[in-house]
């Protein structure tokens, strides 16, 4: 899914999980190279990420040219919304200016996260979600017709 990089397994507590319940499970970690996409806009998502080191860049194109929505540092997570509600991507992601190590996060990690989950709570996580998607189409919107 990325331009470059590498690809790698560890145990959850090395990866700063410590949840005796996942110390069994595997987490692949990525290293995404400096200016390398993490993943495009409008493509499909089945993955989130964590931020392990490094910083990523959120950005839109628009008409006029990339539009920054934001950064992820350490501890961060980004790609999340096209698990929770199968959409495209809403944006691209990349590297900054070094390498990044990411921990991947799998629609089938999210969806065991979610199986206990109250029913109202993922209700409200699915309201949440495309609130914000509507939210960032106005936006985009706005800033391209203001361009």
């Amino acid at each position: 899914m990325s331009d470059a990089g590498n690809s790698d397994e560890v145990a959850p507590s090395d990866a700063g999980q410590r949840s005796a319940s996942e110390a069994n499970s595997k987490v692949e970690l990525r290293v995404i190279n400096p200016n390398h996409h993490v993943f495009r806009e409008g493509e499909v998502g089945d993955i989130a990420f964590i931020v392990r080191t490094g910083t990523i860049e959120v950005y839109k194109m628009t008409d006029t040219g990339e539009l920054i929505l934001g950064t992820v540092g350490k501890g961060g997570m980004f790609g999340e919304m096209a698990l929770i509600d199968n959409q495209p991507r809403m944006a691209s992601a990349r590297a900054k200016d070094e390498d990044v190590e990411l921990m991947v996060i799998t629609r089938q990690m999210l969806e065991k996260k979610l199986a206990g989950m109250d029913p109202f709570i993922k209700a409200l996580v699915n309201i949440m979600t495309s609130h914000i998607r509507t939210l960032a189409k106005s936006l985009s919107d706005s800033n391209v017709s203001a361009s």
